[in-house]
């Protein structure tokens, strides 16, 4: 499982500071890297099943 990374303190310190427009760049910026993580994350589980096949 992914580990997740405990960044809710400095991002509600941004949310609270910023602008409606800040904040929604922001959520996509995380957004991002969620679904980036998720997708290397699910690479590598399927590299892990699939065997290498050899080259004749």
């Amino acid at each position: 499982m992914l580990k997740r990374r405990r960044t809710t303190h400095k991002f509600k310190r941004n949310v609270i500071y910023s602008t409606a427009t800040r904040r929604r760049i922001m959520l996509r910026n995380t957004h991002k890297k969620v679904i980036w993580r998720r997708r290397l994350f699910a690479m590598q589980l399927m590299e892990a099943q699939v065997p290498a096949t050899p080259v004749v």
